[in-house]
């Protein structure tokens, strides 16, 4: 059935409920990372090293939650394993929250990393480099973001244009960055949706590739499972300019890790 068909707000409500009973486990990167709050930042959940390090440049990225939930840890085990990489990495929501977000909250995190930039804890934090990406309702929120020109890239997660919910699929000539689409296979309620916006998108670098799981990936696995390492790559190579991490997409890293159906087009020269 469709993505766009369904009745969303119980089926996704169900998928980040899911993902919420999760609690943090192993983290890869060699930075020690977990989750915390700030005042200044109020409505939103931060992941970051516990001991940031020196002369390093430590990206962002901004996130948005499966049913757009305000729970900002129901992706824990995956976003903390990304920020372990070297990234400040700011959920819409606070820890066990209840509620809906709007892409607003984005916009709010990304101000605030801005504000904060080069001070104190956040020396390091690099506002050159900012990608923004979400779960299903939230990657809707982060197509949102398509015309802040302080965003580097679009990370689309089990998602796609619905008509009726927000913008018309006609959008997606509207995005003019680069756009990974990470999808689940057939059996993902926004499989159609997501692969046909591959598909529309032109005139950008672009990666499609689904992992056949369903709509609610692996986000609760270890890390994040294959999702978390597809992720950190993805970041690694558009934020870092990381030439290893971007084997992952071009070099048949994702295909030997479980990926199908992956296509992409114009990825020369990104992450440079």
């Amino acid at each position: 059935m469709l993505f766009s068909k369904m009745k969303l707000p119980s089926a996704l409500l169900l998928a980040a409920a899911t993902l919420a009973s999760a609690q943090p486990t192993k983290r890869a990167g060699p930075y020690p990372s977990n989750y915390y709050t700030e005042d200044g930042l109020a409505d939103h959940t931060i992941y970051f090293p516990d001991a940031p390090p020196d002369n390093t440049s430590l990206p962002i990225l901004i996130w948005g939650n499966g049913a757009c939930g305000f729970d900002g840890t129901a992706f824990a085990n995956f976003l903390t394993n990304i920020a372990s990489y070297g990234f400040l990495v700011i959920a819409s929501g606070v820890p066990g929250g209840q509620g809906s977000t709007t892409s607003q909250l984005m916009r709010d995190a990304i101000d605030w990393a801005v504000g904060v930039a080069g001070t104190g804890n956040y020396a390091g934090v690099d506002t050159e480099n900012i990608a923004v990406a979400g779960q299903s309702c939230g990657g809707l929120e982060a197509y949102q973001l398509r015309d802040d020109e302080r965003v580097t890239g679009l990370g689309i997660f089990n998602s796609g244009f619905v008509a009726g919910m927000g913008d018309d699929p006609s959008a997606i000539s509207e995005v003019t960055k680069p756009t990974f689409y990470f999808l689940g296979g057939s059996s993902d309620i926004a499989y159609e949706n997501g692969m046909r916006d591959y598909q529309a998108l032109t005139g950008v670098p672009k990666w499609v590739g689904n992992y056949p799981v369903g709509h609610g990936g692996t986000y609760s696995d270890v890390d994040g499972g294959a999702f978390g390492e597809a992720a950190v790559n993805w970041l690694q190579w558009l934020l870092k300019g990381d030439t290893t991490a971007a084997e992952f997409f071009t070099g048949g890293g994702a295909e030997a890790a479980g990926w199908q159906e992956t296509a992409s087009e114009g990825l020369e020269g990104l992450g440079a």
